[in-house]
């Protein structure tokens, strides 16, 4: 009896000195902003919705951009505020933005993949009504200008991210996705229409949750259907735009000797106007590229050679006067 107590109790330290060393990362400050974040509450359907927002001081009384980020799976608004390094706040402190944070239904979305079994999607959650009403409020509170909503989405929000851009071409402006490739037709919910809104796209090779090559998603032992790899998700989103592109290649400088990661960049332009920008992370893991969080170790490594935040923010072209 005794001896089968002691072996519980190791077993039991055992795992929690493996899930602290696995799955645990401290959570970084937040920097001084011009204002302060609020947490909000939207009716949709039968379903009260939360979300943080964030409205720099002293903003333009014109008609203003809204960025919206889109969390994955497990998380909510908050972690991956925290996750992007709480940059999305300072670029609209520098250059005079909105920034919402919606938090998904128990912590996920019902995305555009048909196989997704998470509870949003068993439920049949209406999380597109949820932004349309996100952005309707965000128009009549603050003005923002209806032509220029971006969506940031990291892996189940990146999905999301896909799915209201290509049920509803005409809604954003453009979107940015990290951890998340173009779901196979037969799991699809929405059937692609063209053209798409420019897409940014950041990927790791070493993705172990949504596959760089494609294939099939499995989530801690569940099916979540095949996805196409990142270059094939990326070269249709180029061809759903018609009429002649170029595309240029190149390898991003190196920052950080200490980054086992490196990241080369492909674009495909039409005319002047980008219409994907792809940023494959050679050895990075199912993460969020930037300097100042930390990620869970199971989930791979973070390159330090690009920001996500930044990135979108310029490829969407708001870091302009």
């Amino acid at each position: 009896m005794i001896i089968a107590i002691v072996i519980s109790i190791l077993l039991a330290f055992i795992a929690s000195i493996s899930f602290l060393y696995w799955g645990y990362a401290s959570t970084p400050k937040a920097p001084r902003l011009s204002s302060k974040t609020s947490r909000e509450e939207l009716t949709v359907g039968t379903e009260k919705r939360t979300y943080w927002k964030y409205v720099p001081s002293g903003l333009s009384k014109d008609k203003v951009p809204l960025v919206i980020v889109l969390h994955g799976s497990g998380i909510d608004g908050a972690k991956i505020r925290a996750w992007t390094g709480y940059e999305f706040d300072q670029l609209a402190d520098r250059y005079g933005f909105v920034v919402a944070y919606p938090d998904g239904y128990r912590h996920n979305w019902n995305d555009i993949r048909k196989n997704a079994p998470f509870p949003a999607k068993k439920k049949n959650i209406d999380d597109v009504g949820f932004i349309l009403s996100l952005i309707e409020s965000f128009r009549l509170s603050h003005n923002i200008d209806p032509r220029q909503v971006y969506i940031f989405g990291y892996s189940n929000g990146g999905m999301m991210a896909l799915r209201l851009a290509i049920s509803n071409t005409s809604l954003l402006a453009g979107i940015a996705i990290v951890g998340a490739n173009l779901p196979t037709s037969d799991n699809r919910t929405d059937d692609l229409q063209a053209p798409m809104p420019p897409v940014m796209m950041i990927h790791g090779t070493a993705d172990r949750i949504i596959p760089y090559n494609g294939g099939r998603v499995r989530f801690f032992g569940k099916d979540l259907g095949n996805v196409l790899s990142t270059q094939d998700t990326a070269k249709t989103f180029a061809d759903s735009h018609s009429g002649n592109k170029t595309i240029k290649t190149d390898h991003l400088p190196h920052l950080d000797q200490d980054d086992p990661t490196t990241v080369d960049r492909k674009i495909w332009f039409q005319g002047e106007q980008k219409v994907v920008e792809l940023y494959t992370v050679h050895g990075g893991g199912h993460v969020v590229p930037q300097t100042v969080a930390k990620f869970p170790r199971l989930m791979g490594k973070v390159n330090k050679d690009i920001n996500a935040a930044s990135g979108a923010i310029a490829f969407w072209g708001l870091d302009q006067p």
